[in-house]
């Protein structure tokens, strides 16, 4: 009599923690990355002239082409997602009036500006103070030496350059994406990542040994063509910062705040769905942001399973553990051999290793967007 009731209490509790608005649930399914992208597209961005189909297929032929950015072809392929770009409006004001107003405001004694041209790959000007700030001549500030196409002369951390390469095609391919409007001088896109400072005239930035470069690139339409939408030059203002906190390349769209939201939702999703590391596995990573122990992580994953779904206790201490252990450190090895620049890349031997890794190449801190609508796309059978 007694192990019947036991038995009918554990049922009933069993039975409690699986119900989801009267219906009975067992096994929980996790969304992939093309669910969560199609989720998103549905609901923020979908609208004529294409609907979230042709908008997803869309973003994926653009992630398609990132995939065969290399290092000895990226420059080239990045222009070709740069042609594609369709979010650049006429220009107000001329290329000349917005190269006079760039330097103008450069006043900061850490800041100089260059002017890139997508049609050739080149810096067309480079301000002549980069010597005085930088220490470096202005015909060695090239895009060769920044991102590692000139064997003889490495001026690039081997750390950040891959991440600067694939964020400038993902930065491209999201403004190919329809719905989004650029002004040519508000707008701008912010990438910060380390040079090394051994070439250096300024013996007080050799002994630094790196420092931060920060860069807005604004992006300028100039052809008379209405049907191209070819942002042939950027006007870039650099800024120069100690790397002693730094912590990773950071990637940010700088517009209206939900443009500014949409696109670096985008962004994120699609550096996401390239580094292949699952939503679920992802949400268990990002917790490590906040605590070590796995029993926390446990109760605050199924606490907003919960939330969504008003199911709970689908995991336990041992299976984040377990899931760190036998899995999420091996496939965070794994993109880091796929996507490193890195020589002699070592396996993951902590969980705490393998959120570095993840942070180093975007993947947190999860924005919280995004994290909810991982949350909301989750499944039951």
């Amino acid at each position: 009599m007694v192990h019947l009731i036991i038995f009918t209490i554990l049922k009933l509790l069993f039975m409690k923690n699986r119900k989801t608005f009267g219906k009975d649930f067992s096994k929980i399914v996790f969304p992939n990355w093309d669910e969560v992208i199609y989720s998103f597209i549905n609901q923020n961005l979908s609208s004529e002239p294409l609907n979230s189909s042709e908008y997803f297929k869309s973003f994926f032929d653009k992630i398609d082409k990132i995939k065969n950015i290399g290092f000895g072809n990226h420059i080239a392929e990045s222009m070709m997602l740069a042609i594609d770009a369709s979010a650049f409006a006429a220009p107000d004001v001329s290329k000349n009036e917005i190269y006079d107003l760039l330097k103008k405001s450069m006043n900061e004694i850490n800041e100089f500006y260059s002017i890139f041209d997508l049609s050739t790959g080149n810096f067309i000007e480079v301000d002549s103070t980069v010597e005085k700030k930088l220490g470096i001549k202005p015909e060695l500030f090239t895009i060769p030496n920044l991102f590692a196409l000139n064997p003889d002369n490495q001026f690039y951390h081997k750390s950040d350059v891959c991440q600067v390469i694939r964020w400038a095609g993902i930065a491209y391919a999201v403004l190919g994406l329809p719905n989004f409007k650029i002004d040519n001088f508000s707008d701008y896109y912010k990438i910060s990542f380390r040079v090394p400072t051994n070439l250096s005239s300024n013996e007080s930035l050799r002994l630094k040994k790196f420092v931060t470069l920060e860069k807005k690139c604004f992006l300028f339409c100039d052809t008379p063509s209405k049907s191209l939408k070819f942002p042939r030059y950027h006007f870039d203002r650099w800024s120069i910062y100690d790397a002693e906190n730094f912590t990773h390349v950071q990637p940010l769209f700088v517009s209206s705040p939900e443009q500014t939201d949409n696109l670096n939702s985008l962004a994120y999703l699609m550096n996401a769905q390239l580094l292949d590391i699952s939503p679920k596995y992802l949400l268990m990573i990002n917790q490590k942001r906040f605590t070590d122990r796995n029993k926390d992580i446990s109760n605050n994953i199924n606490e907003n399973i919960d939330l969504h779904h008003g199911a709970s206790d689908y995991f336990s201490e041992n299976q984040i553990a377990d899931s760190f252990s036998k899995t999420i450190r091996n496939k965070v090895h794994n993109m880091s051999i796929k996507w490193d620049f890195v020589d002699d890349i070592k396996p993951i031997s902590s969980d705490q290793q393998a959120l570095e890794t993840c942070t180093r190449f975007g993947l947190t801190p999860l924005p919280s967007r995004i994290e909810e609508l991982i949350y909301k796309c989750i499944t039951f059978e």
